[in-house]
């Protein structure tokens, strides 16, 4: 039987009384012990002493309840008034301090209103934590609000506000508008301009695919969903004919709905109750109902898949604006595709000036919206492009020439022109001799090829127009070289002649392009690409481990990779100015000497 509550804590209580009193006992009868063969420790204020602890004075009589306490006194306050005092002013906090506190953030006062009761923290000490956690590779919002904390920089960078909580750095960001977030952007480049040497006469252009925070199975294909709606198609019209035979009306110019509408006044006017679950058998008229209600329905989600892709070919449903392309980090081996974003970034005197996010998953038809939006913010075009060859394109040198830049941009197909394999195929254009005056070719065999006609080309998503012009050979029959020239296809020979395409404005834009890339200037500046675009990544993805975004949306993550960015160059006017590498534009090439033997 159970003892009531009173009565159990009374028996403890009893019970610590009794303890209590035999440890007195025992202090007692060693104050009264005058021998020190019979004691084996001396008695003392502090407590026992000799060869015998308190622990195993304890144990061998059996004492296992003794209190021990400590008197504790209030620690002496040590931290200064003004702690950034210890902070030196090469630390990356005081740097950055120094070179945001050179902006304008009138705008940035306006995301709160001047009405009603003040922000707990002003919004530009926001900003200055949130850059600097940016800059120490912290985004996440609750490791911000801790270290706010505890850590002496971001306490110093509050200005004695209180530390905010990771749901006011949360409203910050989401009222941070990504246009105001790009402006602040382009006055820090401008800042960096009078200390550094960012003096826009060269803007090295890449690309790298960051992969969004969705999941990797979520995906919507283009060609599935186009697939789809043909087959939506036939069964649509099987049912219309199903519904001629019910009414005897015309039901190929109704819609969906009226479709729908036609098929519920069939079972309105014959009575059919509507019956579900096992045991009911359901009518023709039911069935012909629920079948275009599943029509009209998987049409509509169709439809939202298409206008969400646009001119995608796939999207993820967890995060609609990441589009599926092919990465180096293949964590199956077997190429799969990711969602992802097409970072493009524009980096000169190892500083990122400028960034973009594109759905593309190459990098030719990013070039000129790039382009164009750094040359609104900025105010000017650098006076040389330099990017690699996947940049090459008619449109993109046009577009440079067209601004009064210099494109250096290595040819896509310059490598395969060195090769030796090119130059022991015989039907390539640039291994005929060609007739100028009579505008003709001339192959292997010595056969010509004659201009036969001019073709244009439209480009259906920029509507750029290029020129084409077509050779075709006078007679490619009973020819010994045919196989070399003409490769089969498919196991079979072509029957028609050979012909062969020329672009000569482009041509004339490659040419011009090459004489300037092998110049000693040109050189400089692809050594250079190499070096600094290839080393912003190379540092983002590798030394700050940066390779999946946190947020999700285009706006959400342009914003994460600004904040990202002004880290990166803050990090790197710390150590440019620490290396005395300030007003150097780009690396020298090493001069070789030759030694004669």
């Amino acid at each position: 039987m159970t003892k009531p509550f009173y009565e159990m804590h009374s028996n403890r209580k009893c019970e610590k009384n009794r303890e209590n009193r035999r440890g007195c006992n025992i202090i007692n009868l060693i104050k009264k012990t005058d021998s020190d063969t019979l004691n084996p420790f001396f008695y003392s204020k502090r407590g026992p002493t000799g060869p015998l602890s308190w622990y195993n004075y304890c144990m061998q009589n059996k004492i296992n309840h003794v209190k021990y306490t400590k008197t504790h006194t209030a620690r002496q306050l040590v931290l200064p008034l003004d702690y950034g005092i210890s902070l030196k002013q090469d630390r990356l906090v005081c740097i950055l301090d120094a070179l945001l506190e050179r902006m304008d953030y009138s705008a940035l006062q306006h995301l709160y209103s001047v009405k009603g009761r003040n922000p707990k923290v002003p919004p530009k000490i926001l900003f200055k934590v949130m850059v600097f956690a940016a800059a120490q590779g912290m985004y996440s919002l609750r490791s911000i609000s801790e270290q706010c904390r505890v850590n002496i920089e971001y306490m110093w960078l509050l200005e004695g506000y209180p530390a905010p909580s990771h749901m006011t750095f949360g409203r910050f960001f989401h009222r941070l508008s990504a246009e105001l977030l790009r402006d602040l952007f382009t006055q820090f480049i401008h800042q960096l301009s009078f200390l550094d040497s960012v003096d826009f006469t060269e803007w090295y252009i890449d690309g790298t695919k960051m992969e969004a925070n969705a999941n990797r199975y979520t995906f919507v294909w283009r060609k599935r969903v186009e697939k789809g709606i043909a087959k939506l198609r036939e069964k649509r019209r099987q049912l219309q004919e199903q519904l001629l035979a019910f009414t005897g009306m015309d039901t190929f110019m109704l819609n969906d709905d009226e479709l729908l509408r036609a098929a519920a006044d069939v079972c309105q006017e014959a009575r059919i109750p509507f019956v579900h679950g096992s045991g009911h058998r359901k009518t023709a008229e039911q069935k012909l109902f629920e079948q275009v209600a599943e029509v009209r329905d998987k049409q509509r989600e169709y439809e939202a898949h298409l206008a969400v892709m646009g001119q995608r070919n796939s999207y993820s449903k967890t995060d609609p604006d990441a589009t599926f392309m092919r990465m180096k980090e293949d964590h199956m081996r077997n190429g799969q595709l990711k969602p992802a974003y097409n970072l493009q970034l524009a980096v000169q005197s190892e500083y990122i000036i400028g960034l973009g996010l594109f759905p593309n998953p190459t990098d030719t038809r990013t070039f000129i919206p790039f382009l164009t939006a750094l040359e609104s913010n900025y105010g000017k075009l650098a006076d040389h492009i330099v990017a690699d060859a996947g940049y090459d394109s008619e449109e993109n040198l046009d577009w440079v020439r067209s601004k009064g830049s210099t494109a250096c941009i290595k040819p896509r197909n310059e490598d395969y022109q060195k090769s030796c394999r090119f130059k022991k195929y015989i039907g390539h254009r640039e291994n005929m001799a060609y007739d100028a005056d009579r505008d003709t070719y001339t192959c292997a065999k010595g056969r010509t090829l004659y201009f036969i006609k001019e073709k244009k080309q439209r480009s259906k998503t920029s509507g750029y127009e290029r020129t084409i012009r077509i050779y075709q050979c006078e007679n490619c029959h009973y020819c010994g070289k045919r196989k070399q020239c003409q490769p089969t296809r498919n196991g079979k020979t072509p029957k028609q002649d050979k012909t062969i395409q020329y672009n000569p404005y482009y041509e004339s834009l490659l040419a011009k392009d090459s004489r300037f890339i092998h110049s000693e200037k040109g050189i400089q500046l692809r050594m250079n690409r190499s070096i600094q675009v290839e080393g912003a990544f190379g540092m983002v993805k590798g030394n700050y481990e940066y390779r999946r975004v946190r947020h999700k949306g285009t706006e959400n993550v342009e914003k994460e990779l600004l904040f990202m960015a002004f880290g990166f160059n803050i990090r790197k006017y710390q150590s440019r100015r620490a290396n005395n590498r300030l007003q150097k534009h780009y690396l020298e090439k090493e001069k070789t000497h030759t030694v004669a033997c």
